[in-house]
């Protein structure tokens, strides 16, 4: 039998009532079911519609809560799970904040549409349009096609260009997610041509093997490719479970979620996608 791991673990899904906030929301339990989770489902109604007064938006977001509560309900899973639904008439990025002031978030959850990730700005998306707002969290993309069985998830992509260092920290999510599903973090370092890493990049990659210890790690190269590309053929090669990208402040994967930069890349992942954000020097 396996062992319950004992963390307390509060989880944010963020839910536009779709059947890709549902999936989401699944997903995320599954992950979590070996633990105890707190599930925040959070719906922010847009309140600037002209047919709808605020009364009938509240209460059509209290109604769709209400449904979701009633379906985890009805499941058959015994998961040590608690759920809590909040309707808020503010911005998401306002409600979201209120909310980690209060209680201390581990993780905000959301359900993309489709086949794939949809978290280029580019695509001008419910869940892009989120991701460039929220830019200090840890967030978790689910395309709605992806489901979560234990028996097949087995590693999580995480590119380095090892050009800078990583804060513990920051590592802490994908470390927590790889244990949770016994999975193995794999460090994907991209050529674009067949060169090697100079002293400093040698001297992160030796930290950044430091920072992932107590979690199943190994360390990869590609050459002669583009970051998206490389990616993408050694996601599929691999048939790889999620892509955890790194969002520094400046650098690559933060043009993804950048509307100034959205023409640059052709980037749409097919599997979850972790987004660890770069953390203040002081944190």
């Amino acid at each position: 039998m396996s062992e319950v791991i004992p963390m307390e673990n509060q989880i944010l899904l963020i839910t536009d009532f779709s059947k890709a906030s549902w999936n989401a929301l699944i997903y995320g339990m599954e992950i979590y079911k070996k633990t105890k989770a707190k599930f925040f489902i959070l719906h922010c109604y847009k309140k600037e519609l002209l047919k709808q007064n605020k009364k009938e938006e509240k209460a059509e977001s209290e109604i769709g809560l209400q449904r979701i509560m009633q379906g985890i309900s009805f499941r058959k899973e015994n998961f040590p799970h608690q759920f809590e639904s909040i309707s808020s008439q503010k911005k998401v990025q306002d409600a979201v904040h209120d909310i980690t002031d209060s209680n201390k978030i581990d993780l905000i959850i959301l359900g993309s549409p489709g086949d794939s990730a949809g978290i280029n700005h580019a695509y001008h998306n419910w869940v892009s349009e989120i991701l460039q707002s929220l830019d200090s969290f840890p967030i978790l993309v689910i395309p709605e096609t992806c489901k979560f069985t234990q028996k097949e998830f087995s590693e999580i992509v995480f590119p380095s260009p090892f050009s800078n260092s990583y804060k513990s920290q920051e590592l802490k999510t994908i470390i927590h997610l790889a244990k949770l599903t016994n999975a193995s973090i794999r460090v994907l370092e991209i050529q674009e041509s067949n060169g090697t890493l100079n002293k400093k990049q040698l001297a992160n990659k030796e930290e950044l093997d430091t920072l992932l210890e107590g979690a199943k790690f190994t360390f990869h190269k590609l050459t002669d490719t583009t970051i998206s590309t490389g990616i993408r053929l050694f996601i599929q090669s691999r048939n790889s479970n999620m892509l955890s990208l790194y969002r520094r402040k400046k650098g690559f994967f933060t043009r993804l979620f950048n509307q100034s930069m959205e023409k640059d890349i052709d980037f749409d992942p097919s599997v979850p996608v972790l987004v660890i954000p770069e953390l203040n020097k002081n944190e």
